[in-house]
């Protein structure tokens, strides 16, 4: 089944059930696991939808506790910890039945202040200069029939070039270094609260396989099995996902089968956001 963007943005405006308690649901494309981005998203439409419209997400992170399934309903459940004139502070747990799936804080901040400092993004080709992932996997499309996966979706949903793209199978061992640029390929809006959603969204996929480079195995590699563990992320500038943006990626470290990935995004030459995650991969013959 592919997923639109319309789609997309439908299933991240989560229905209210009672105060401060929402409603979602999960697209279903044969991979039965909940892609982690879908929750961290959704989970910041239910805590944003809470707070004054003064205050603006500046940062958010969350836990992946168990598995979600996608053909069961999610309920999020939002917790007000602090409602205070420039900040508010939101908790919400995630759950299917009576299963803890994810859980989550978010902060919110009024304007305020005139100071501003944000790097410049580093120098690298043009989107236009580069291959598209369309293109780079073509002759391993085959795989995403034969092993479906969380990949589909965001090729459904996102445009994204590079210059390090890697094999999904057999692409040897790579320095824990990636770059890519991304944007929806369809209009969003300009909800500031909706906008920074679809950049969570976006923000999953790549962060802990950039971290796992270095051991050699593919996306679509069927002795590696991976998740994610946590995620963590603050917002600096406002964004646009449906133009192009820059994100730049790095695995400082990995143990115990675990990778810590770190990441800059950049748009119109600016920092505006930073991810960090540390994602599990365990390996059969290992």
């Amino acid at each position: 089944m592919a997923l639109t963007v319309s789609e997309l943005l439908t299933l991240l405006r989560l229905r209210e059930e009672s105060r401060h308690v929402f409603v979602g649901g999960s697209p279903v494309d044969g991979v039965r696991r909940i892609y982690g981005g879908q929750l961290l998203a959704q989970s910041i439409m239910a805590m944003g939808q809470t707070v004054r419209d003064a205050h603006r997400l500046h940062s958010m992170q969350g836990y992946f506790v168990h598995p979600g399934d996608v053909t069961r309903p999610l309920r999020f459940e939002v917790q007000a910890v602090r409602e205070g004139r420039n900040f508010s502070t939101r908790h919400v747990r995630v759950s299917q039945d009576e299963r803890l799936v994810f859980i989550g804080a978010s902060s919110f901040q009024t304007q305020e202040g005139v100071h501003e400092r944000l790097p410049s993004m580093p120098a690298v080709p043009s989107p236009e200069q580069l291959p598209s992932e369309a293109d780079f996997f073509a002759n391993e499309a085959n795989l995403l029939e034969r092993r479906r996966s969380h990949v589909s979706l965001i090729m459904q949903l996102f445009e994204r070039r590079s210059e390090q793209w890697r094999p999904w199978l057999d692409p040897g061992v790579r320095a824990p270094v990636n770059g890519l640029w991304c944007r929806l390929r369809e209009p969003c809006g300009d909800d500031p609260l909706l906008c920074a959603a679809v950049l969570a969204y976006a923000s999953d996929l790549d962060l802990m396989t950039t971290a796992m480079r270095p051991r050699g195995y593919g996306a679509m590699d069927s002795h590696a099995r991976s998740a994610s563990l946590d995620h963590a992320m603050w917002f600096h500038a406002p964004v646009r996902p449906d133009e192009w943006f820059y994100y730049d990626m790095t695995g400082p470290c990995a143990m115990n089968n675990r990778g810590l990935g770190a990441g800059a995004l950049y748009q119109d030459g600016r920092l505006i956001a930073t991810a960090m995650q540390e994602g599990l991969m365990r390996v059969d013959d290992e």
